[in-house]
């Protein structure tokens, strides 16, 4: 009789346990196209990979935005930081190998210092998928693939392989972005959005 009490009361404080799992996604509102319009403040962490005929680097990445604002932390496998861009109004800070570095247009500064060709202009409209020009949607109206070209004419191909819906809206988890011979993708395991 103690024995079925037991397994009576651990069957009862699992299914309790079960029950109050609160799930990371969130069924998107109707008008969640709008709400993403407005998604100003957010962070994106996540794996990145870059893919190009000479060479493969990855990194492991965190993307803080608010406003036109910036900040993208590139980190080894270990932890070892890569590189910190920060962006604060029309200056560029980056911080690579000891060394500190000022510019104003972040995507030719990374380049020119660590070789990695990034879109860095407007990041916000591509990394929330929220591209309508030259886009196709898919069933949901969420972005499959869409071209941008950055202010420094570079034509992006860009696809969005994965959504998840987060506090109402879809948010982009896996993206590929093409450029001539490289390749750039992202792995976005965690979202935050304000």
């Amino acid at each position: 009789m103690i024995n079925f009490r037991l397994i009576l009361l651990v069957f009862f404080l699992f299914i309790t346990g079960c029950a109050q799992q609160i799930p990371k996604s969130t069924t998107p509102d109707d008008n969640w196209r709008q709400q993403l319009a407005t998604i100003s403040h957010f962070s994106a962490e996540g794996k990145m990979a870059f893919i190009s005929p000479q060479k493969r680097q990855s990194a492991n990445f965190v993307w803080q935005q608010q406003n036109k604002d910036y900040e993208l932390d590139l980190n080894t496998f270990i932890g070892t930081n890569v590189l910190r861009l920060q962006k604060q109004g029309e200056q560029v800070h980056l911080e690579v190998d000891d060394g500190h570095y000022q510019d104003q247009n972040a995507q030719q500064l990374v380049y020119r210092l660590s070789g990695w060709l990034l879109p860095l202009t407007e990041p916000q409209s591509w990394l929330l998928g929220q591209l309508e020009s030259d886009a196709e949607l898919d069933e949901l109206e969420r972005v499959r693939s869409a071209h941008w070209l950055s202010p420094d004419q570079r034509r992006w191909q860009i696809r969005y392989e994965e959504y998840e819906a987060i506090n109402g809206v879809w948010l982009p988890t896996r993206i590929t972005l093409v450029h001539e011979s490289l390749r750039v993708k992202l792995l976005i395991n965690q979202w935050q959005v304000q």
